[in-house]
């Protein structure tokens, strides 16, 4: 049994993770803004924005995974909530790190989370590799920041690791949860262009991951967390009206419509380039949803 602490956890992506790693017989703490009532898990306080922690959180730990930062596609990119997005994922592995130091911790691994789009977020034929970046664009600075951020951890981890996310499927949330209303009613279509490249993952596949980050010591470095299948938005859109037997006969979205409501971040649904996960699959890692046919048809059983 490991001791983990996880920061981030109440959401979609650390729920599930949680999940597994209990039913694996580790015991798992999170840090979260609002305490929880659980048997199972351990919640501590922590105020990113006021620097404060439950160091109590720390006793015992052998692995953390840093997975907190706020949602880049669930409001409107204020100036404020642009700066929210930044801190929240990059002070928050701050504070992190700065406990470890005070109390002389050593890890066995530690896992940080960071975003496919750390390669910007635009549309070319380009297949980004973890060797690759992006352009000068928000979405892309964020992402070099909040892997910087992580630098701190090679001092107190015997092992780190960085998953690239990408786009999760999920039933609990996410953006197909939100997407699933509009294909029920036979209203889906695509976005803009259409054409524009979607990398994406399943929750269960993107749980796995993490696992073997945590504890298989072959794991070391930055992967992108994606399925094989190369999807654009119209192919993906086609596919979950087909998964669901609805019909795709809807028009685009203009690009202008989005822009409208969402500004700026509205690049980041209309523009998208390929990612290889050419890393994962040489490094041993088998997805179980490799392709959106099959990923689909599991989600909207």
């Amino acid at each position: 049994m490991a001791k983990i602490l996880i920061t981030g956890g109440t959401g979609l992506i650390g729920a599930a993770l949680c999940k597994k790693l209990i039913e694996n017989g580790h015991q798992v703490s999170v840090l979260t803004r609002t305490i929880k009532r659980s048997d199972l898990i351990n919640y501590f306080l922590w105020d990113v924005e006021k620097s404060t922690i439950d160091e109590k959180a720390f006793d015992g730990v052998e692995h953390i995974i840093h997975l907190a930062g706020c949602g880049i596609a669930d409001k409107k990119w204020t100036r404020e909530r642009m700066k929210e997005i930044l801190d929240t994922r990059v002070k928050s592995a701050e504070l992190v790190s700065s406990v470890l130091q005070k109390r002389n911790i050593r890890l066995k691994s530690f896992v940080g989370a960071s975003a496919v789009g750390i390669y910007s977020a635009r549309t070319s034929s380009r297949i980004y590799t973890e060797n690759d970046l992006g352009l000068d664009d928000f979405i892309s600075d964020t992402c070099i920041e909040w892997e910087n951020a992580y630098d701190d951890f090679e001092a107190y981890s015997d092992r780190q690791s960085i998953a690239r996310i990408s786009v999760v499927l999920a039933k609990d949330g996410g953006a197909l949860k939100k997407l699933l209303p509009i294909f029920k009613m036979g209203l889906g279509s695509g976005v803009g262009s259409g054409k524009q490249f979607m990398p994406w993952i399943h929750i269960d596949d993107l749980v796995s991951l993490f696992y073997e980050l945590l504890f298989n010591p072959a794991y070391n470095g930055i992967y992108n967390a994606v399925a094989t299948e190369h999807a654009t938005n119209f192919s993906f859109s086609k596919q979950l009206a087909q998964a669901l037997h609805r019909p795709f006969f809807m028009p685009l979205v203009p690009a202008s419509i989005l822009k409208w409501i969402y500004g700026e971040m509205a690049n980041v649904i209309l523009e998208g380039s390929r990612v290889s996960n050419e890393r994962l699959l040489k490094q041993g890692f088998v997805l179980k949803y490799p392709d959106l046919k099959s990923a689909l048809t599991q989600l909207c059983k």
